[in-house]
């Protein structure tokens, strides 16, 4: 019994793994060889663009405050009491040039013409003395000494000049008191607009004394920093100690008035002699003519213009326009590689290193000026470790190319 028991229990686990085996044996015999399917790598997949030539005007966008080209100390050159003032000499007030904006009283300078007139009386009639005197002089000189020739003080010489003197300096008195007299009306020298009034009726001004802050409005002028690497883009008015300065290019002025936005157009003047030490930057200057007269362009629905006056103190942007270029390809910002490199695709999609010569970063672009040729394709995708030949998979649709145009 113990026999069989070891019999089955030797048996009975070989005859288990010899029915596997020969199961096993048996699926093996049903399959089907396998077979090895040869594989291609294609590349990543990567956004690209068309290079495009275009004619391209680079214009510099810069800011600034709008300032007066001329603002003065409005004086009085007489003193007195003021008998008269404009209505327009107060705050905001427009003024032509020669209006009266003040009139200190002329009682005691109108006197002042009256004592200078009889003084001029003497002065003649006292001259007219001397002549006669040395006349008879003369006479008596000829009679007494014949032909000699006679004393000057004898017969009145320097009296004679010394009263044509006193003379002169009365005229020239009587002309002083009448200039005085002028000059107690204030006359706006040029039109302009008051920005501030210090007097009023009845006050007593001393000659000199400030009676209101003053400045022109025929034209204002705008200060536009621009960095010096974008000065190359713009025809600035430079000036020579020798030369005329050249004209300037066109400035486009945009500002915000009651939630609106409104454009004014002017033109660079002049560039200001220095550079600045702190931001290494230079400063031209636009002006705009007749900046608080009406435009007399219409709106785009055809109702009169609404826009406001460029007033003194408004801030603006500032768009200069800048040189045409000829043939300026035009690419997205992460198109251009480090060293001034971009990725070029051939007929096959594979990627070639390109050397580029760059006219100018913006923020969203590049713009070049020669290295491509019209109808190439450029890779915008940045890739880890691109290899020059590296096969790629192109994906046209997803590429985002910045419209050709005018620079920023």
């Amino acid at each position: 019994m113990k026999a069989l028991r070891l019999t089955l229990q030797i048996l009975l686990p070989i005859l288990v793994l010899l029915l596997g085996f020969l199961a096993a044996k048996k699926i093996a015999s049903l399959g089907k060889p396998p077979t090895i399917a040869e594989s291609t790598f294609v590349g990543p997949s990567v956004r690209v663009v068309t290079a495009t030539a275009t004619d391209l005007r680079i214009d510099v966008e810069t800011q600034g405050t709008v300032e007066a080209f001329r603002a003065i100390d409005l004086a009085a050159d007489v003193g007195g009491r003021l008998i008269t003032v404009s209505p327009q000499l107060r705050a905001g007030g427009f003024f032509a040039a020669g209006d009266v904006l003040a009139e200190i009283d002329p009682a005691d300078y109108e006197l002042a013409i009256t004592q200078q007139e009889a003084n001029v009386a003497r002065a003649e009639l006292r001259v007219l003395q001397e002549r006669a005197e040395s006349d008879a002089a003369t006479r008596a000189w000829q009679q007494l000494e014949g032909q000699r020739p006679a004393d000057p003080l004898a017969i009145r010489t320097p009296q004679i000049r010394d009263a044509e003197a006193a003379l002169n300096s009365a005229k020239s008195q009587l002309a002083q008191a009448h200039l005085n007299l002028q000059r107690t009306k204030v006359k706006a020298p040029f039109a302009g607009r008051v920005r501030s009034a210090r007097v009023d009726t009845g006050q007593i001004v001393q000659p000199g004394q400030s009676i209101a802050e003053i400045y022109g409005i025929d034209f204002v002028e705008i200060r536009l920093p621009v960095p010096s690497a974008d000065a190359a883009f713009l025809d600035l008015p430079m000036q020579w100690n020798d030369g005329e300065p050249r004209s300037g290019a066109t400035v486009v002025l945009a500002g915000e008035f009651g939630g609106a936005q409104y454009q004014w157009s002017g033109n660079l003047v002049r560039t200001e002699g220095e550079i600045d030490r702190r931001t290494r930057q230079m400063n031209v200057v636009a002006r705009v003519e007749a900046p608080y007269s009406k435009s007399k362009e219409p709106e785009a629905d055809g109702r009169p213009s609404e826009r406001p006056p460029l007033a003194v103190g408004m801030f603006v942007k500032a768009t200069i326009h800048g040189r045409v270029y000829r043939d300026v390809v035009a690419l997205p910002r992460a198109a251009l590689r480090s060293g001034n490199e971009v990725w070029v695709l051939d007929a096959e999609n594979r990627l070639h290193r390109r050397a580029v010569e760059v006219l100018r970063i913006e923020a969203d672009r590049v713009l070049l000026r020669s290295g491509l040729k019209a109808g190439e394709q450029v890779n915008v995708t940045a890739l880890e470790t691109p290899t020059d030949g590296m096969p790629v998979r192109p994906n046209k649709a997803d590429a985002t190319m910045p419209t050709p145009g005018q620079g920023k």
